[in-house]
């Protein structure tokens, strides 16, 4: 009889990583001690931390990524994690470092320090945090420098191309600090686009790893859009110097405390439920993603909060002149006009351009235009004889005013009401 062969052994599966949130364990990776540029993963069980080359969860083995080049070579990395005391007294910390260095108003400090906080949770939300700031070049690029110190994973760039980008690992969730007021306009809508975690950036047979939180220098002109605004003032008196030395204390100390502060407080960050009804459907995922990460400091989550609130204001001022909106209004007014069972597209055009005019607005929307962003809302109509009509029954109703509501066109606010569906819509 021949011997049992004996079964074969299962190779361990192995995964190389920069992070990885466990059911028991959270993982992070840290420099290796004496060995620069190469990483340990330190592990967080909720009461104890420890660091090792790999570790092994069941059944697979974590190992650090390597740090193969480009810009992965510029990431700062923290040494380790240490315990921060608490949230107020880890805010306190950074706000006295900010005001060494800079003279802030609270309300400037209180966004920087959020931004902080905000850059070591970007993997718990849909977007990541963007700070633009506008002022003098060397009040930018200090602001920057103090980031650098503060942020996940931070990296200073004066400028950057594609290529550079395209140098950037998979998963590393760096901060991206700019320095450079003129990057190339390829460059900036790659940059932004990149801020939504689910939407891959595809270049070539390859693509671009650059999801994070980010910073930029930058002109009032050019900072539109997604992001938060921080104005800075020219020094009157010389500011305290900065040396190559300090800085490297001061991020070892902080990244080190904000590391353990984002393994004690990650679960409870990604399920914070923030109340964002107050702000505008475009920002609420915005909102969380700033707010959630400050944990146990209510006056600084309500400065911020106050803050995002004034550039939701500034962005629902502009629902006056937004073509959505204005076609939704329209209909809102065809809607509350007594004994009117339909409308005809063209009417809705005319109303619109009415309205267009009357606040100084120099274009029309064609009826094929009015027609199209109506169906995008889900407000059919059907073709007869004298065009496309929109039979205003119950359903279209209520569609309307929901769509008014989601929108917070102007006909729709609180304490605005004209029928019953205006104080009824869910």
């Amino acid at each position: 009889m021949l011997p049992k062969r004996p079964a074969p052994v299962e190779e361990e599966k192995t995964s190389q990583i920069f992070a990885v949130v466990l059911p028991e364990l959270i993982v992070e990776a840290v420099l290796a001690p004496n060995l620069p540029k190469k990483l340990h993963l330190q592990t967080w069980d909720g009461r104890k931390a420890a660091t090792m080359p790999s570790i092994s969860h069941c059944g697979l083995t974590y190992q650090p990524r390597p740090i193969a080049g480009g810009l992965a070579h510029a990431i700062r990395f923290p040494l380790t994690s240490k315990t921060f005391g608490s949230a107020a007294k880890l805010t306190a910390s950074m706000r006295e470092f900010l005001s060494r260095y800079f003279g802030l108003a609270p309300d400037a400090a209180d966004l920087l320090i959020a931004f902080a906080l905000a850059s070591y949770f970007v993997d718990c939300f849909p977007v990541a945090p963007v700070l633009y700031l506008l002022g003098p070049d060397n009040e930018a690029g200090l602001i920057l420098r103090l980031l650098g110190c503060l942020c996940r994973r931070s990296v200073l760039l004066g400028d950057i191309d594609i290529a550079a980008l395209g140098t950037l690992p998979s998963d590393a969730e760096a901060t991206l600090l700019i320095n450079q007021r003129n990057l190339a306009p390829r460059v900036t809508r790659i940059l932004l686009a990149s801020n939504n975690r689910h939407f891959c950036i595809a270049r070539g047979n390859g693509q671009l790893n650059a999801y994070g939180a980010k910073a930029f220098s930058a002109d009032p002109e050019l900072a539109d859009g997604i992001g938060m605004h921080l104005s800075l003032s020219p020094a009157q008196d010389p500011r305290p110097t900065m040396t190559d030395a300090d800085e490297e204390t001061f991020a070892s100390d902080f990244q080190a405390r904000l590391l353990r502060y984002r393994m004690v407080n990650y679960r409870g960050v990604r399920d914070a439920q923030i109340d964002s009804r107050n702000f505008v459907p475009a920002m609420r995922d915005e909102v969380r993603a700033w707010l959630a990460p400050i944990c146990d400091c209510p006056d600084l989550q309500k400065s911020v909060a106050s803050a995002l609130l004034q550039k939701s204001r500034n962005l629902e001022g502009n629902r006056v002149s937004d073509d959505r909106c204005v076609i939704i209004e329209a209909a809102l007014f065809f809607c509350h006009k007594e004994h009117t069972e339909h409308v005809f597209v063209g009417e809705l055009a005319e109303c619109v351009n009415a309205l267009l005019k009357g606040r100084h607005e120099d274009r029309t929307l064609t009826d094929k235009k009015v027609g199209l962003l109506l169906r995008a809302v889900g407000i059919h109509g059907e073709r007869v004889v004298k065009g496309y009509r929109i039979e205003l029954t119950e359903p279209v109703r209520q569609q309307i005013h929901r769509v008014a509501r989601a929108y917070h066109v102007l006909s729709a606010q609180d304490g605005v009401a004209s029928c019953s569906q205006c104080s009824n819509v869910e």
